[in-house]
Formats: C-alpha cells, sequence, structure tokens
C-alpha cells in the first residue's frame, strides 16, 4: 500500500443534527478513489473538512498538500477566465501553468469573463484552476457535472495520469459510469448519520461496467 494523502478516522460532524456519523477512508498515493451516495449525506461537508474549510466534532483527518475543486464554481466575476484559473497560482507565487486549460479546450475563452461564457466553461476553467496547483493530492467535487463527452473523456485521461504520476485524487460524484472507468476503489456512503456502507474494489467496479 503507498503513502497515505488522505486518512480520515471515524469523522462526526454536525450542524443542527448529525451529518457524518463516523466516516472512515483514506486515499493513498497513486491511486484514484471514488465517492458516492445519495443527496444529503454529508459529501461535500466532507470535502469541505478535507480541504480545511470546514471543522469535524470529532475523528482523525490527515490531508497531504490538497487542492480542491468544490462543487460551486466560485469564479471572481470581475476577472477573466485566465485570471481566475491563475488565482492561486500568483496568490503563491507560483508560476500559472495553462497546461490543463489547453487540453480542457479553453483557450479561446481564457480573455472572456465569466458571464460571458457557459456553465460548462465555467465549470473547465474551475477544474483548471485546481490542476494548476501544486498538490500531491487532488479532491473533485462532481467534477463531470455540465462537462460535454469530449472534456469528460480528456478529464478522466488526466485523472488517470496524475494517478501514474504519484498523485492521489479523491472523486465524488454522481455519475457513476465515468468514475467506475477510472476508481481504483468506490466508497458508498449513505444513511442519517453518513457511514460509509460498502467499498468497491476494481475487480468490482469492472464488472459494473
Amino acid at each position: 500500500m503507498g503513502e497515505k494523502l488522505v486518512l480520515v478516522k471515524n469523522l462526526r460532524k454536525s450542524f443542527n443534527e448529525p451529518i457524518l456519523g463516523g466516516v472512515s477512508l483514506e486515499v493513498n498515493r497513486g491511486e484514484v478513489v471514488g465517492l458516492i451516495g445519495p443527496n444529503g449525506t454529508g459529501k461535500s461537508t466532507l470535502v469541505r473538512i478535507l480541504a480545511g474549510v470546514e471543522e469535524p466534532d470529532s475523528g482523525e483527518v490527515l490531508v497531504r498538500k490538497p487542492s480542491v475543486l468544490y462543487q460551486e464554481d466560485y469564479l471572481l466575476p470581475w476577472k477573466r477566465l485566465r485570471e481566475n484559473i491563475c488565482l492561486w497560482s500568483k496568490f503563491r507565487g507560483k508560476n500559472c501553468d495553462l497546461k490543463y486549460a489547453g487540453r480542457l479546450g479553453l483557450e479561446n475563452y481564457l480573455n472572456l469573463y465569466p458571464k460571458q461564457v457557459s456553465g460548462g466553461t465555467r465549470r473547465k476553467a474551475a477544474i483548471a484552476r485546481a490542476l494548476s496547483m501544486d498538490f500531491d493530492v487532488l479532491i473533485l467535487d462532481e467534477p463531470f457535472t455540465g462537462l460535454d463527452k469530449g472534456s469528460k473523456k480528456e478529464l478522466l485521461s488526466i485523472i488517470k495520469e496524475l494517478a501514474n504520476s504519484g498523485k492521489g485524487v479523491l472523486v465524488v460524484s454522481h455519475q457513476l459510469e465515468e468514475l467506475f472507468k477510472v476508481a481504483d476503489r468506490v466508497y458508498l456512503i449513505g444513511g442519517r448519520p453518513a457511514k460509509i456502507r460498502k467499498i468497491l474494489r476494481r475487480e468490482e467496479l469492472e464488472g459494473a461496467l
């Protein structure tokens, strides 16, 4: 088993009521891990905890140098797509890598503002921004939403390349066909409060396609 880039043990989180009720999962270097489950089971809450935006009530959380794509694109409306993609790289004094923007077909949109492009293009810009970061583990919350078939295929290719290069990738998605093509392991979360109900291994995912 490779180095653990994400380690979650018995994670609990409540707001007005319990949301996460003892969730445990891990992502190792060089693998793609999926997380699936019904709406309202705390998947995005878990993503925010992994990103450090939310604090857990209890449990152990270890995340090594993450880059996060949230469900919301969080593009600054007063900045062009190029500036949005390069935002965090510039903030950290790093060179901005637009390689992934090119691979996702954004070349002709980089000088436009978010309101001037489609929702799918905004989503690709948010993905390109996450990919431009220096990270050990990439955490993607519903990355395929709004993408056309070609862009989904390219993103799957990028995810595989990242894992092959030694990165870890955690993908939260309702689009099981895409997820099952790329994941080494998928956690099924459910219930209220939510727990991991089942873990599907690579051989089981291949049989489900």
